[in-house]
């Protein structure tokens, strides 16, 4: 099944890139690459031929609402051979991501392939469990990293994965 045309809405986080930078280096073959460090917001999203002014408008007063989050990740956990870094405050992000599949319920994360999908940032995947212990360690010794979370962006596949369109998080901040 080709790949091309596959969407997804992910939250970019480049300064997670000083964690997953070490991890690139010594384990390639476990760190998805030409996909930027991220939290996946829907994944897959709609098909991009699925794409109309109606979608991008209403990913844009969703994401207009949407007040920029700081966020830190400070623990690593791994299950299997799935290393991850948990966003903290979950709170924020898990609101975000809820309402998002409330707009498109029929848009199941992952295509269902995982009973509970909360947010979080994938270090690795698909590793030894031995790999992902070592990959673990490394990811914990560069933690904390603190972000300021202020976009969505639309990734589309075609050949590569790609920003097809950027969303800003446009409300002030509660600051009650």
């Amino acid at each position: 099944m080709s790949r091309d045309g596959r969407t997804g809405l992910v939250i970019p986080v480049p300064e997670a890139d000083a964690v997953l930078g070490p991890v690139l280096e010594r384990y390639p073959e476990v760190v998805r690459q030409g996909v930027p460090a991220h939290v996946s917001v829907l994944f897959p999203f709609l098909a991009i031929d699925e794409f109309g002014e109606p979608v991008f408008g209403e990913l844009r007063e969703l994401f207009d609402e949407q007040p920029p989050m700081r966020v830190s990740w400070r623990e690593c956990p791994r299950h299997g051979g799935f290393v991850y870094l948990r966003p903290d405050p979950l709170g924020p992000v898990q609101r975000l991501t809820d309402a998002v599949r409330r707009r498109w319920p029929d848009v199941i994360p992952y295509g269902g392939r995982y009973e509970v999908v909360e947010p979080h940032l994938t270090v690795a995947t698909g590793a030894s469990e031995e790999t992902a212990a070592a990959i673990q360690r490394t990811a914990t010794e560069l933690l904390p990293v603190t972000a300021d979370l202020s976009e969505v962006w639309l990734v589309a596949f075609d050949g590569r994965w790609r920003v097809h369109e950027r969303f800003v998080f446009r409300a002030r901040p509660d600051r009650s």
